[in-house]
């Protein structure tokens, strides 16, 4: 045996690049791969493609697709078809549930139409009607007799001013009492109607809303009425989806910029962090 050299039998890599696939020859077996898809599908049904036919090979492929749960055209149209049948559902109980809800407010508050809540009264659990008849006469200044249907505490049991609930037989009593309200500014006594709770929540952002504008313009004549509040004579509401509307459901916050120079665009930003929730603000018959 002769005697050979190591680098004889084996070439080092570095010498021996490895040939890359040019453009060109790519391009080659793109076209080459399409032709055989073409003369596939040109083929009979009965054409032999080795031992099978194609109608058989058509027939294990749909085997395969069964067994293995691929989606088909017709699934993959029959989930959209339901998938935009739920959408629509879905957008009917949305109205729906809206309607159901504006309804069952409209309900609640005339339900706590006559009834007031007066809060910081130094009270105990007893006597409470008494109480309230005197506090109507002694500081709101009311000799007219107002008939209480009745009357109890609100919140947890052991505190001396909790809130108390009063409701009143007549609307009239309630009307007079609130005309009184103004005599409270400057003590710590309150007197505010028993709103709903989707009404408290929708006065709690109106209430942050009227400080907002009182910190741009001092001197705004500014009020809060049920659910509107009106700025030196622009009424504006406040809707879950829009935001600060006019009553004609235009931008409200465009409206006071343009008509009263005042930009809330920051405040609103700012705020919009707090309505996120549903938290209920403090608030007195005054505003």
């Amino acid at each position: 045996m002769s005697q050979r050299s190591l680098p004889e039998f084996f070439t080092p890599r570095s010498e021996t690049p490895k040939r890359r696939r040019s453009n060109s020859s790519s391009e080659e077996e793109i076209r080459i791969n399409k032709d055989k898809r073409q003369n596939l599908s040109n083929m009979g049904s009965e054409e032999k493609v080795g031992q099978l036919s194609v109608s058989q090979l058509k027939e294990i492929f749909s085997d395969l697709i069964d067994a293995k749960g691929l989606a088909t055209k017709q699934d993959l149209a029959s989930t959209n078809a339901e998938i935009a049948s739920l959408k629509k559902e879905n957008a009917v109980l949305r109205r729906e549930i809206n309607d159901f809800r504006v309804r069952f407010n409209i309900q609640e508050r005339n339900m706590r139409r006559n009834n007031l809540i007066f809060g910081g009264i130094d009270h105990t659990d007893t006597g409470i009607v008494l109480l309230i008849e005197d506090f109507i006469k002694q500081v709101l200044k009311i000799d007219n007799a107002v008939i209480i249907g009745k009357a109890f505490p609100l919140g947890k049991q052991g505190m001396r001013r909790r809130p108390i609930l009063v409701e009143f037989v007549r609307g009239e009593d309630v009307s007079l009492i609130m005309s009184r309200v103004g005599c409270l500014k400057g003590t710590n006594f309150y007197v505010h109607r028993d709103y709903s709770q989707d009404d408290r929540i929708m006065r709690g952002k109106l209430l942050a809303i009227k400080k907002e504008v009182l910190k741009l313009k001092r001197d705004a004549i500014i009020s809060i009425r049920n659910d509107t509040l009106i700025v030196d004579g622009i009424a504006l509401r406040w809707n879950p989806e829009s935001g600060l509307i006019s009553t004609r459901g235009d931008d409200g916050v465009l409206i006071l910029r343009e008509q009263l120079r005042v930009d809330l665009s920051e405040a609103m930003t700012r705020l919009s962090v707090h309505f996120g929730g549903n938290e209920d603000h403090q608030e007195t018959a005054a505003d």
